[in-house]
């Protein structure tokens, strides 16, 4: 079976529209790199450990063996 020749146009608009969309991907990760530039990973680190610090002091101690209704004896 032959294949049918694509008329010239469409061919263009094709391909138009795959430059288009290439260029859209690019600058969607272009514009990604540049955002992530912005960010100082230093800063980011500790305010991740500060995060964390806060986390684990504020943690409460998990009280098991309470069924429905129950409450704690022990207050804080």
């Amino acid at each position: 079976m032959a294949k049918k020749q694509q008329p010239g146009w469409q061919f263009k608009l094709s391909f138009a529209l795959s430059v288009f969309m290439l260029f859209l991907i690019f600058g969607y990760f272009y514009q990604s790199f540049l955002e992530i530039r912005k960010v100082k990973p230093v800063s980011v680190a500790i305010e991740k450990i500060k995060d964390s610090s806060i986390r684990s002091d504020t943690k409460s101690e998990p009280v098991s063996g309470l069924g429905v209704g129950e409450k704690s004896t022990t207050e804080h």
